[in-house]
């Protein structure tokens, strides 16, 4: 009985397959002479899969007709699982077993930001919050805190974790099943395709949901929210660089590491009051190790970190220019024209190279027209302004000014000073970002690099 029960099961996968692979080609508008054609698959392979004869195809046919069909996202993923003679309910089912439910292992030691990752875990531990989104500019660590949140809430209840990459590109070194998994939420959440299949697989089960890198997080409420009321026990983390405006969502807006005093850079350089300049410093060690931490050293890695803002993934874009330049002519670039160190030296093409600047540069542009007019008056003040002053350019009310304040600090482009000073409001002060400062307030065109090392053979003191 045993026996018939795995034959009925391997069938039922071939019948899937191969009605898929007729709705695939129908859809393409294409005959099976013609699939052939642009597959090299020959035409009887093609009607042996169609008519369901055979029952797991060489991976290079399914590489071959799913490129000729062009499917992609979740029709992709649902084929190759077919292909592979698993149903999408085994592959569903699979992505709960211990060894799948994991989180990906985070690369590298978790740096600041160490009161963000309590409250994260704090708000997810329980099943009183099932929505917790981490809010904040590009590059300040937003994917890495998710990790480190999902690893402790793993560790602690190995409580099953769902990790789905929003962003270009899926993980390909993920198994099939957790591929399938991502490519169907990414899918449900984001264009409100049906949900019943993932409701009913997540059922009762307590998990957490990771979406990292929403880029538009008003497109994906509406099926977001519908599968928290279908699944109970589900939480629901994201990462984005916008405030999600959904009823009861805890926000957790995540600024960068802080920054090293301006007149004592000298300081302990792997304090926890000091992780930006601690980060600095340990690239510093393992890609410059002839360069010893004097005194003056240190505080020319401060200075860096100061014009980078802190945010993680300036620093370690500028680190990676060490094996080439002087700290000194780090800091000449960094103050100059800081973005220019933002494009990683290892970046494999252009494209990738510019990515920071784009994503900053996106946004910028995603504020409302009020807001972009404030953080241009207020990039062009300096540190020091009031918020009567600031009305005043921006011909707005100081309630504008206050309102504008709180969308510009979600967002992560401003950021309070670590000393608050006394103002006539008795408000904190804030700074805009250095690095959005140099994109908001648009000055002549800078070089790539240090333009006094163009075309000069980089110093290695």
């Amino acid at each position: 009985m045993g026996s018939q029960m795995r034959e009925n099961g391997v069938r039922q996968h071939a019948d899937g397959l191969a009605e898929m692979l007729k709705v695939s080609r129908w859809q393409a508008g294409l005959t099976q002479v013609q699939l052939a054609g642009l597959s090299a698959v020959s035409v009887r392979a093609i009607r042996d899969l169609e008519l369901g004869k055979v029952q797991q195809p060489r991976r290079e046919t399914v590489r071959l007709l799913v490129s000729a069909l062009r499917l992609k996202g979740s029709r992709r993923a649902a084929f190759e699982v077919a292909a592979g003679g698993m149903s999408a309910t085994g592959a569903l089912e699979q992505a709960y077993e211990i060894e799948q439910a994991q989180p990906p292992a985070p690369i590298g030691h978790f740096v600041g930001n160490r009161s963000e990752l309590q409250a994260v875990t704090e708000l997810l531990g329980t099943e009183r919050e099932r929505l917790v989104t981490v809010v904040g500019i590009t590059g300040v660590g937003k994917t890495r805190l998710a990790l480190e949140a999902a690893q402790a809430l793993h560790a602690r209840s190995r409580m099953p974790i769902l990790w789905v990459h929003m962003g270009v590109g899926a993980d390909a070194a993920a198994g099939l099943p957790q591929r399938v998994f991502a490519s169907w939420i990414g899918e449900i959440v984001t264009a409100g395709r049906p949900l019943q299949e993932l409701a009913q697989a997540i059922g009762g089960k307590r998990t957490l949901l990771v979406l990292d890198g929403v880029d538009t997080p008003a497109a994906v409420h509406a099926s977001l929210l519908q599968l928290l009321h279908s699944c109970p026990r589900l939480s629901v983390l994201i990462t984005t660089r916008e405030p999600t405006p959904v009823l009861g969502d805890r926000l957790v807006p995540l600024t960068p590491l802080t920054l090293p005093e301006p007149m004592a850079p000298n300081g302990p350089v792997e304090s926890d009051e000091e992780p930006a300049l601690g980060l600095m410093m340990s690239y510093l060690r393992h890609l410059r190790p002839d360069i010893l931490p004097t005194e003056s050293v240190v505080a020319t890695m401060a200075r860096i970190c100061c014009a980078l803002d802190g945010l993680p993934q300036a620093i370690e874009s500028a680190a990676s220019w060490l094996p080439l330049y002087s700290p000194h002519q780090l800091l000449e670039a960094a103050e100059s024209y800081p973005l220019s160190l933002t494009e990683h030296m290892s970046a494999p093409d252009s494209k990738t190279a510019g990515s920071f600047r784009r994503s900053l540069e996106q946004s910028i542009a995603r504020l409302q027209q009020q807001h972009t007019t404030l953080l241009q008056v207020l990039a062009a003040e300096g540190a020091s302004w009031n918020v009567t002053e600031v009305a005043r350019q921006a011909r707005c009310t100081p309630a504008d000014v206050l309102r504008g304040l709180h969308a510009l600090l979600l967002r992560g482009l401003i950021r309070p000073v670590r000393h608050e000073r006394a103002g006539h409001t008795g408000l904190s002060s804030f700074n805009v970002l250095n690095l959005v400062r140099h994109l908001a307030v648009p000055s002549t065109p800078a070089p790539t690099f240090p333009h006094s090392q163009r075309g000069v053979v980089p110093s290695r003191v």
